[in-house]
């Protein structure tokens, strides 16, 4: 999952996604401006599901919303993080279908952490930070300290 942000001088900034659906997409980047702080008002976003894939699920959400604020922000995504769950319209966090089966593949691929919304049964090796809403997710999902110097948009 890949995701650019980039200003624009265009009244309406254009919001693209291969793979994924433009009315989620539409929807996610308007509850990351309004709930989450992430400045798109003046950016172009765009966002590609690598290989051709298509992602239909909500339990991708939180994926995307992730993608998109790393590269608004110039911040990173943690190493070895997974992250999963649905986002509402208020930016909190619903638990994704099936979660203990997704831990346990992201157990199998070695994977270190997995970000996911609060309730999700933890199993296993694998370190699950719970977040509440959208805000505690990026925190947990972003490098640490590296927000500091955000892309300036405007």
């Amino acid at each position: 999952l890949q995701a650019l942000v980039a200003p624009t001088d265009l009244a309406m900034p254009r919001r693209v996604g291969t793979g994924v659906d433009p009315k989620r997409l539409a929807m996610i980047v308007a509850v990351l401006s309004r709930h989450a702080g992430v400045a798109l008002g003046s950016a172009d976003v765009f966002v590609n599901v690598a290989g051709g894939l298509r992602i239909d699920e909500p339990g991708a959400d939180l994926a995307i919303a992730l993608a998109i604020a790393s590269a608004a922000r110039n911040a990173p995504v943690r190493e070895n993080v997974a992250v999963f769950g649905e986002i509402g319209l208020t930016g909190r966090l619903r638990p994704a279908a099936q979660s203990e089966r997704r831990l346990e593949e992201c157990a199998k691929l070695g994977i270190g952490l997995a970000v996911a919304p609060v309730g999700t049964s933890r199993r296993g090796k694998l370190r699950v930070e719970e977040a509440e809403n959208l805000v505690h997710a990026l925190r947990a999902g972003l490098e640490r300290g590296s927000e500091k110097n955000p892309r300036k948009l405007a």
